[in-house]
């Protein structure tokens, strides 16, 4: 097995010769725009199907983004690059969207890529090159992803830097639970979420509080009782059938509240 190359060039070289399918590549897209800080990444097909001119729905500092992957294997010409983006740019007019992010592991130069960007008019466009590619799966939070997608594993100084980089999220953290503990506001605040958690448990199984208990005359011939819920106080009507061996032993069935389902002896 062939030593695996150094500074950067494995998983540079791995992406450019992209032996995979188009399902792994929407899915490394959406993974890559996570860690650029979009939010709502919503995958169409990645399986295939009408996708409405759309790999993914993203949303990056509130504006509405469409995604594009185009991983083919090798290096393409750019002109092959410019009119499979410009495909992917109709999308953003059809989906009413301010943007577009493509992803690509093709090798575009400075001036290639603002000939690129410049095809879009109005239109945002974030462009992930196989440059920046390589260098975000080349850092420590992505060393998995890179591992999942590329089947690449740590070396050894990749290790340390890992350790390093969950060092440094250990030391934050611990910075932000002493502020947390230091700050009467937020210990304030959270006190007060704890009370309305405890307030919003589920009902529990409790002796119910009548308002008006069935008169004598009834007990043999059934009725209707106004109870109140001991859990939301809302008032029903629940209809009894008496029995002389239920007036006799007093026996007790179940009734449930009908707003909110708080279940009790009736």
């Amino acid at each position: 097995m062939s030593r695996r190359q150094t500074e950067g060039s494995e998983t540079w070289r791995r992406l450019r010769e992209w032996d995979r399918e188009q399902a792994p590549s929407e899915r490394l897209a959406a993974h890559i725009l996570r860690f650029e800080k979009y939010e709502a990444v919503d995958p169409s097909h990645p399986l295939g199907g009408q996708d409405g001119l759309k790999d993914l729905i993203c949303v990056k500092e509130k504006a509405k983004f469409i995604a594009a992957s185009y991983f083919p294997r090798g290096q393409q010409s750019l002109g092959t690059t410019i009119k499979k983006f410009a495909e992917d740019l109709a999308g953003v007019t059809k989906n009413s969207a301010e943007g577009i992010a493509f992803i690509t592991n093709q090798e575009l130069t400075l001036s290639e890529r603002e000939e690129l960007i410049g095809k879009a008019g109005s239109a945002k466009v974030d462009l992930f090159h196989l440059e920046r590619i390589a260098s975000i799966l080349d850092s420590p939070q992505c060393y998995g992803i890179r591992l999942e997608f590329l089947d690449i594993e740590m070396t050894k100084e990749e290790q340390v830097a890992f350790m390093a980089t969950v060092s440094q999220w250990s030391n934050r953290l611990e910075d932000v639970l002493a502020y947390i503990s230091g700050s009467d506001v937020i210990r304030g605040e959270l006190e007060k979420l704890a009370a309305a958690q405890e307030q919003s448990k589920a009902p529990q199984y409790v002796t119910p509080l009548p308002i008006i208990s069935p008169q004598w005359s009834s007990w043999f011939g059934g009725g209707e009782t106004l109870r109140k819920c001991s859990h939301c106080g809302y008032g029903y009507l629940i209809e009894r059938k008496y029995t002389f061996t239920a007036a006799i032993f007093n026996e007790q069935s179940v009734v449930t509240c009908p707003r909110c389902g708080n279940a009790e002896l009736a």
